[in-house]
């Protein structure tokens, strides 16, 4: 991907959630808990994912995963990038592999992760509002979306979580 490619996915970003309560520092211990029920839901085709702090002097989070069948993951997140949107993102590298960096394939594993994690919550659905303003903000960028290798998330989810 190029950097001017990266450019038009982060600005995406920011045009689907900046003011958004996805834009929302949290707790570390809030943001595990909402990977650790993306990554245990039946739908998730990868192993499981080891959320950490990033150091107290890091500005930005990252991940580091495999391309085994296992799919084990570390996303580190920075504290001011302990959001459900940073989630998402670093989710989404898991999702799609460590060899995707931000192309296709990887922003349809966003999509998904999103579309997952913004429904988790039985009394605060948000259906696919989050999808559709990511979805859309990746076209207006000019950004395509690939096929996901993967199971389709469900439509909803049945359990309450809270945040």
């Amino acid at each position: 991907m190029s950097d001017a490619d990266r450019g038009a996915l982060y600005a995406a970003e920011l045009v689907a959630f900046d003011g958004t309560d996805l834009e929302s520092v949290r707790q570390l211990h809030q943001v595990r808990a909402l990977i650790d029920a993306v990554v245990a839901d039946s739908w998730w085709p990868r192993g499981g994912v080891d959320v950490r702090a990033a150091r107290s002097d890091a500005h930005s989070s990252s991940t580091r995963c495999t391309d085994s069948g296992g799919g084990l993951g570390m996303i580190r997140l920075a504290r001011s990038q302990m959001t459900v949107a940073t989630a998402a993102h670093e989710l989404a590298h898991v999702l799609a592999g460590p060899s995707n960096g931000h192309g296709a394939l990887y922003r349809r594993a966003y999509l998904d992760v999103v579309r997952v994690m913004t429904n988790i919550d039985s009394t605060d659905r948000r259906l696919d509002l989050h999808v559709n303003q990511l979805s859309d903000a990746f076209s207006a960028a000019g950004l395509d979306v690939g096929a996901r290798h993967w199971p389709a998330p469900p439509a909803g989810m049945g359990r309450a979580f809270a945040l």
